[in-house]
This record gives C-alpha cells, sequence and structure tokens, in this order.
C-alpha cells in the first residue's frame, strides 16, 4: 500500500516545467544494507573515542570546561563563561546533558555517531520521501561522503547540520509543489535549530533557496506575474526572520584574513571521501565522484529545474566561498560532500535492467571502503603511541600550568608528492608508520587535550570563542601547536612574556640556536616528546597589530 502511495505521489508531481519525472515505485532502503552501513560508519569513532579526528580532542577539552563552569569548579580559574548565544551550539548541549550520566569522553563519542548516523538517515529518508530506493552503491556513496574532510578535521557541529539541512531542503521542494499552512513555523524553527548548530549548512539552505528563487523569477518574467516567487519569498520569511534575528545575537565567532586560492580550490573538488593527509586519498575520491557521475549517466536525477537550480547554486558557493573565511579554515572544502550527496539524493533509484552494472559499482565502493579502512587503521596506529606518550608527560605537569605544544615539524613542510614518496617507501618496506612521521599523513595538533581535559590548566591551542573564554587578566599568549615549520615555532615562541614561565610539550629540541632568549629547561623526555619550563629572559617586543 506505501508503495503504491508513493508511486502515484511522484507521478503526481509532473508539471509543465518537468518537474518530478516519474520514479519506480520506492520500496525503501533494505534495513540490513543501512544497518551495515552506519555500523561500518561509527566503528571507527567506536574505537578512537573521535580522539584521531583532528578537532575531536578540543571538543573534549571544551566539553569537560563546561561541565566544570557550570558546577562552578575552582579549577576552572583560567576560564570565564560569555553571555551569548554562538553556533556550534548543538555538541556543547547534547554532551553537557549526557554528561549527567556517563563521562565526557562517552558523551562526545555518542554526540560524533549521532552526527554521522543523522546524516546517513537524513540522506536515506529524503530519497524515500521522493519515492526513490535507495541500494548499496547509493548507501556506499552516502558513506563515502560522510568519511570527507569535514570528518577528518573534526566537524561534527556541520556533520549534524547538515543533516538536519538536507530534511529542510526536502520540506522547501515540498512546499514550493504542495504548501502546507504550518511550514513557515516549522521551517522557521528548523533554520534557527541548524543556524545554532552550524552557520555552513544555513548558507548551502540559503544558496539552494536562492536558485529556486531564481528559476521561479525567471518564470514570472516571461508570464509578466510575481506569483511563483512571491510564494516562495512568502513561505520563507519567518525563516529569514529567525537567521537574521540569531546572526545579529550570536557570538560573532573568529575574525581574522579571507583568503581565496585556485589551487586548493582544485584540490577541494577531490575532498569527498578523503580521511587523511594522504596524497592517494585523492585518487579514491576521483574515483568515488567518478561513481557519482556514472550513476547520474545511467539512471539520471529525479529532479525539476528548480532543485537543479538550487544544486548548482551549490556549485557556485563553493566557487565563491573563499579558503579562509575570517580565518575559519576549510571554509570551501567542507561544502563538496555535501553538494554531492544533495546530488545522490536525487538520483533515481536502481533499474531491474542493470543488475550487473550495479553490482559492479557496488563492488567498486566496497574495495574503496575496505581500502580507506585499511589505510585508516595503518595510518592511525602511530596515533595510540604518541597519546601514551602524552598520557605520560601530561602526569608531570603542575596544576595552574600555561601548557604550549610543540608539534612535529621539519625545515620544510613536506608537500603532496613528498608525502606519498615517503608512503610508498614506508609500504614497499613493508614497515608501519613511525610515530616521528604520523604527523605528515594525519594531523594531530590537539591530541594532548585529550589528557588535559578537566585538570587546572591553561593550554593556549585550545579553541575558545563562545562561551568559554579565557579570562581577561591573561596575557597574550603563543601557540605553537599549528605550526608547519621550524621557523614557525621560534616566530611563536619569541612572543612569550617575560616573566612568564610555561610548561612546553614539544617534538623538537628546544635550545637557545631556536630561540636565542627562551631560558629552557627539560624536565622529563618520553620516546621522542620531551616536557620542558620556559622562561623568557629578554624582552619582549611589541605583538603586532591583527
Amino acid at each position: 500500500m506505501e508503495d503504491q502511495v508513493l508511486a502515484a505521489r511522484a507521478s503526481s508531481r509532473q508539471d509543465q516545467d518537468g518537474r518530478g519525472a516519474i520514479a519506480l515505485p520506492a520500496k525503501g532502503a533494505p534495513f540490513g544494507q543501512v544497518a551495515l552501513v552506519m555500523l561500518a560508519a561509527t566503528l571507527p569513532i567506536l574505537v578512537s573515542g573521535g580522539a584521531f579526528f583532528v578537532d575531536g580532542p578540543n571538543h573534549l577539552f571544551r566539553v569537560t570546561l563546561w561541565e566544570m563552569l557550570l558546577a562552578d569548579d575552582p579549577v576552572a580559574q583560567f576560564f570565564q563563561a560569555g553571555d551569548r548565544l554562538y553556533p556550534n551550539l548543538a555538541i556543547d548541549v547534547f554532551a553537557s546533558v549526557l554528561s549527567k550520566i556517563v563521562p565526557p569522553p562517552v558523551a562526545l563519542t555518542a554526540f560524533i555517531c549521532v552526527a554521522v548516523c543523522a546524516y546517513i538517515l537524513a540522506a536515506v529518508w529524503c530519497r524515500q520521501a521522493r519515492g526513490e530506493r535507495t541500494d548499496l552503491p547509493i548507501l556506499l556513496v552516502i558513506l563515502l561522503a560522510v568519511y570527507s574532510e569535514p570528518l577528518y578535521w573534526g566537524l561534527f557541529n556541520y556533520i549534524l547540520g547538515l543533516g538536519v539541512m538536507f530534511v529542510a531542503l526536502h520540506r522547501a521542494i515540498e512546499q514550493h509543489k504542495a504548501p502546507s499552512s504550518g511550514f513557515v513555523v516549522s521551517q522557521a524553527l528548523i533554520l534557527g535549530a541548524m543556524c545554532l548548530t552550524s552557520i555552513f549548512p544555513v548558507m548551502l539552505y540559503v544558496c539552494f533557496c536562492c536558485g529556486m528563487v531564481t528559476v521561479a523569477a525567471c518564470d514570472d518574467w516571461r508570464a509578466r506575474r510575481f506569483a511563483e516567487s512571491a510564494k516562495l519569498l512568502r513561505s520563507h520569511w519567518l525563516s529569514a526572520l529567525m537567521v537574521g534575528v540569531l546572526l545579529l545575537v550570536m557570538e560573532p565567532g573568529q575574525s581574522g584574513p579571507t583568503e581565496w586560492h585556485l589551487i586548493t580550490k582544485v584540490t577541494g573538488v577531490f575532498s569527498v571521501g578523503k580521511t587523511t593527509n594522504l596524497s592517494l586519498e585523492y585518487g579514491l575520491s576521483a574515483l568515488v565522484l567518478g561513481v557519482v557521475g556514472l550513476l547520474v549517466w545511467r539512471r539520471g536525477l529525479n529532479a525539476g529545474r528548480h532543485e537543479m537550480a538550487g544544486l548548482l547554486a551549490g556549485g557556485l558557493l563553493f566557487i565563491v566561498m573563499p579558503k579562509d573565511l575570517m580565518s575559519v579554515g576549510a571554509a570551501d572544502r567542507r561544502l563538496v560532500p555535501a553538494i554531492v550527496t544533495i546530488a545522490v539524493i536525487y538520483l533515481r533509484g536502481p533499474s531491474p535492467q542493470a543488475v550487473g552494472a550495479d553490482r559492479a559499482v557496488s563492488a567498486l565502493l566496497i574495495a574503496i571502503v575496505a581500502l580507506k579502512a585499511g589505510l585508516l587503521i595503518y595510518l592511525w596506529s602511530p596515533l595510540k603511541q604518541i597519546d601514551a606518550t602524552y598520557e605520560a608527560i601530561a602526569k608531570q605537569i603542575p596544576a595552574n600550568a600555561i601548557v604550549l605544544l610543540v608539534p612535529q615539524v621539519e625545515e620544510v613542510r613536506p608537500g603532496a608528492v613528498e608525502r606519498a614518496w615517503r608512503f610508498a617507501r614506508l609500504v614497499r618496506a613493508l614497515q608501519p608508520v613511525p610515530a616521528a612521521e604520523a604527523h605528515v599523513f594525519v594531523e594531530h595538533p590537539h591530541l594532548l587535550l585529550r589528557h588535559l581535559a578537566g585538570r587546572n590548566v591553561l593550554p593556549t591551542q585550545v579553541f575558545l570563542n563562545f562561551w568559554a573564554k579565557r579570562a581577561p587578566a591573561l596575557p597574550q599568549l603563543p601557540d605553537p601547536a599549528t605550526s608547519e615549520t621550524l621557523a614557525d615555532v621560534a616566530a611563536e615562541l619569541a612572543w612569550l612574556p617575560r616573566d612568564v614561565t610555561v610548561f612546553v610539550v614539544s617534538h623538537v629540541e628546544l635550545d637557545e640556536a631556536l630561540v636565542p632568549d627562551l631560558a629552557v629547561r627539560k624536565i622529563t623526555e618520553v620516546g621522542s616528546v620531551r616536557l620542558y619550563s620556559a622562561t623568557r629572559i629578554g624582552d619582549l617586543l611589541k605583538w603586532p597589530e591583527s
């Protein structure tokens, strides 16, 4: 019965502009396949606790700190609570509530799993609601889309926000075809929740709606009327008001340079399914995009002009989006997996005449997933050793300490070709990745925070610009954690204020040759990681104007 209703709904959506071509009757996504894909998506998160995603430990420190601030814990002396709403609120609210019954690391892991599963389920639900069956190739493409650079960088709020956005886009399209009286209010509430989760899904949603409005405005121009575009605008006036008000009252977030780079724009196209720094993953991403192109060519898209215009508007947003938006990195690269997923949502279901081709595509995608799983195991293995080293080092850091991290860096940052050669040499020699070279393939600048969470210390690398802020009485402190070369480390440490003693967890030898006016004393050494106390003995230059 449900199949007949969905098929009838799909056929009734045909109109004069070609919207909603007839789809095969939807039988739903096979439950077993969906369950297996979600299990495959959550296993790496459960095994690692989210610690091996770049910003995962940073989130853990903030979640734990927020719990301390709520409890008025005196050990949070370096920080104070803010008083304004902010984007990326979802992870703090979710983890704070769940931390009442489980430890914060477990709460954070649960949130990451929820975000990833919500992304997958939202895409599957949208296809089902459009009357399209979701088979294994499509499920695997969605899995690889969620395991892309946004997950690698630890943008968990953004991933959850995308799941909400997929549902919001489907509702907007359905509202245009069959208006509902409750849409204006309910969509405004969804957009408000999305805005408090992550601002980038809101940008994508706005661009998609602008594409729809453009098509409607063109139709109105030819018909010498203002009906279609006016209907779209009326259905979103409250959503626009909601987002506008939130943007006015929310914490503005980061401020800094905005930069647009052509090379990273080109490589950003191949960010789908890329979860490490390994150059080989660009090839895997190209294969995934090739599979999506093949499926589009063979099956076609069940999308009318409004949906296609929205999809093209999303692609235009990727083109114009800078690499760094007010110092927010990877602003453009994070958009590509979402745009690919929207295209996959519009894909027609499988055809009975193409069973052999679909099996071949499934086999290729399964091989890519298996290869990626092997790469993650191989490249994450040295991080376990580094994590254990940090745990031992952290025990030697006293309370009330200011902590700096000097990462493993070289004279020159290895480029993509150099990373590929290093990986090839390791694989050819059947050698594991040395801990000293783990940073070449998987960045881990915040892994130390995992063992400083809940302690009365101030790591300068922790990202704090929302509700949890540094106390205003603290001096401006350097942060060498994201340095890429030895010169970057020296430049950061050169700004250490005088008469401020810090504890430096360093992967490189600190001596007078690196920073001549810095007095350092080695406290302990575990493996290749050293703990120093450092104090400036010369005068501090004036901080550059930001």
